[in-house]
């Protein structure tokens, strides 16, 4: 019976899994309950709010499996649901990988990971939300498995080329948390380096078995379907490992890493200031773990433990080795949370001499960690007002545009659109709060055509908010028009001739663009 079943499985899931995973839920809601009780769309919220997310020309082959599960809608509450509960899967999957034993532990590790930043992130891309929150369950799910007592390399595998497959980014969890994992083996639990160095090459062999599944599945997919990778993000070069530049390569992963956690362009901020802490007191504890258990006494194991060290950086950065010329930003850095659970482990690893100091170090890590989660939480809160500012800006405008092209002669009849630059103060798509929150602007949400995926913001916004059925003109058609003398002679918005019929075409004009 169900419920005898029910009652039987309850009693393998630990308490601590059960407060990581109920943390998570109550910190995720207080983290995006705006958003997810909202309409807040971005830029690519107006072209998606109904798609099929068929994005096998970007890789993505397995995301649109995941993402019909719950209709191919932008659904704010359904999807920001799913997203929160799979983070908490996956925190939970973390708490096994690290063999947590304390409910404090657990309790912070769910909370931090439901409210990241990248999650906020992940949130303003809503019509994918819930495929990403799966890619990144099913990663940290790819790393237990490497890391259990009883490996099963070939599920991990799996998993890895099933999680690139919704989206590429989510590979470095899976690295960093394999890094994690052995460094915490190796500094606290005294495992031989032989040992260690034997599970990594493992590890290493079915991580690269798990991308080459992924490669060979793209690949068959694309010659079954006839598509070509976009050159949307460098997909196309990475692709073909065209653009491979270990210069290039190692400048991005710094500048990544330092923008990331050290970004004082906007001046001393609470952000910058944890993560200064917390790496200060994550190195010094560590090092003290290090003298504690007289792994300086092992140059091979010291040597190991430095090795990994670095090479952490190297994993959350990894893509870069791929393609450095692809900007790196804050939706594609959720390996990045691995750093912090270097800290909230501390909470319970290490031997003090006595139980004063104990209780110190408990503390701190603990209220670090409320301080964190809390600045995230805000963090969270804030992005999600800028993004209803810029909607509500946006859509102003929108009906301006709108009541401009009814006024204009013989525009009733046309049924294609041309639309000529963009709005002042609509280009930046991360805001800086820091850390750059990927997805918002301060400015306006109709952005310019993009003619690599085919999208044009504004056109799709006067269809579903104006009633409008127009179709966008890009490519050929639309530099000839713009190369026109009377169409270089025009306005821009918001002046009186911003707007116009040529050839019954509707033709927008909200910036420059194509006159040299």
């Amino acid at each position: 019976m169900p419920e005898k079943t029910l009652k039987k499985l309850n009693t393998y899931i630990l308490p601590q899994w059960k407060i990581c995973f109920f943390t998570a839920l109550i910190v995720g809601l207080l983290a995006h309950l705006y958003k997810i009780t909202s309409w807040l769309p971005n830029w690519d919220s107006l072209v998606f709010r109904y798609d099929s997310q068929n994005m096998l020309a970007l890789g993505r082959w397995f995301l649109p499996v995941v993402c019909s599960f719950s209709s191919f809608y932008d659904l704010p509450l359904l999807n920001g649901v799913v997203t929160i509960l799979f983070h908490g899967l996956g925190a939970v999957c973390i708490c096994r990988i690290l063999d947590v034993k304390k409910k404090i532990t657990a309790g912070m590790i769910g909370a931090f990971i439901a409210s990241f930043p990248t999650v906020t992130s992940v949130m303003m891309y809503n019509y994918v939300a819930d495929g990403y929150g799966i890619a990144f369950f099913l990663s940290t799910l790819a790393a237990w498995y490497m890391t259990k007592e009883k490996p099963n390399y070939i599920i991990s595998s799996l998993l890895i080329a099933l999680s690139t497959g919704i989206y590429q980014a989510y590979l470095t969890v899976t690295i960093m948390l394999v890094l994690l994992h052995l460094a915490d083996r190796l500094i606290f639990n005294s495992v031989p380096v032989t040992a260690i160095l034997k599970k990594a090459i493992y590890m290493l062999l079915s991580g690269a078995f798990g991308v080459a599944l992924y490669g060979v599945v793209l690949k068959i997919l694309l010659g079954a379907f006839s598509v070509e990778l976009l050159d949307y993000q460098g997909a196309s070069a990475t692709a073909s490992l065209s653009t491979l530049d270990l210069h290039a390569s190692l400048y991005a992963v710094k500048e990544t890493f330092m923008s990331f956690f050290f970004d004082l362009s906007g001046g001393l901020n609470v952000y910058v200031v944890l993560n200064g802490f917390i790496l200060i007191f994550t190195l010094g504890y560590y090092v003290k773990s290090i003298v504690d258990n007289k792994l300086y006494k092992k140059p091979a194991s010291l040597l190991l433990a430095v090795l990994i060290g670095v090479l952490l950086i190297f994993g959350a950065g990894a893509l870069a080795f791929i393609n450095p010329q692809v900007d790196y930003h804050n939706l594609m850095l959720m390996g990045y949370a691995v750093f912090y659970l270097f800290f909230l482990i501390i909470y319970e690893r290490g031997m003090e001499k006595t139980q004063s100091r104990t209780a110190v170090k408990c503390w701190i890590v603990l209220l670090t960690a409320m301080v964190l989660v809390i600045n995230q939480v805000v963090i969270a809160n804030v992005s999600y007002h800028k993004a209803q500012m810029a909607y509500e800006k946006s859509y102003g405008t929108l009906v301006r545009i709108a009541d401009r092209i009814e006024q204009t002669p013989e525009a009733e009849d046309c049924s294609k659109l041309v639309v000529i630059g963009s709005l002042e103060g609509s280009e930046p798509y991360s805001v800086n709060l820091p850390p750059n929150i990927t997805g918002i602007t301060d400015g306006y949400i109709l952005r310019a055509d993009d003619e690599t995926v085919g999208q044009s913001v504004l056109c799709s916004a006067l269809n579903d908010y104006c009633g409008k059925s127009y179709e966008f003109l890009s490519g050929d058609q639309k530099r000839t028009i713009t190369q026109r003398g009377d169409i270089k002679a025009m306005g821009t918005w918001p002046s009186a001739d911003c707007v116009a019929v040529v050839d019954d075409i509707i033709v927008i004009k909200l910036g420059t663009e194509g006159e040299k």
